[in-house]
């Protein structure tokens, strides 16, 4: 396989999993960026989240092991430089789609 077609289809991959955990974060009041958060969602303490959203908070834990097996496998595929760069593209694109549109 093309690797160019693999990091698309990773990076794309990866994007619409983040978008999701992004908003599932969100409705669950937690900042995913602070140190130890994802740790902790990981590890399923969820006293941490102040909303209680069970849906949410399980759907955000397994999204969250989703995304780091994806990471994983295309480690395994394509070498971690292209996994690190999957990773920052689908950060790049959940940053500029959830950024407030400036009227």
């Amino acid at each position: 396989m093309d690797p160019v077609t693999t990091f698309e289809n990773f990076s794309q991959e990866l994007s619409a999993i983040d978008l999701e955990i992004a908003r599932l974060a969100q409705l669950c009041d937690i900042d995913l960026t602070a140190p130890g958060v994802i740790e902790a969602v990981l590890h399923n303490q969820q006293e941490l989240c102040p909303v209680s959203n069970d849906l949410a908070w399980e759907k955000l834990r397994g999204l969250l092991v989703l995304h780091f097996h994806v990471v994983l496998e295309e480690a395994q595929t394509d070498g971690v430089d292209a996994a690190a760069a999957s990773v920052r593209n689908a950060l790049q694109n959940v940053a500029a789609r959830l950024k407030p549109v400036q009227q």
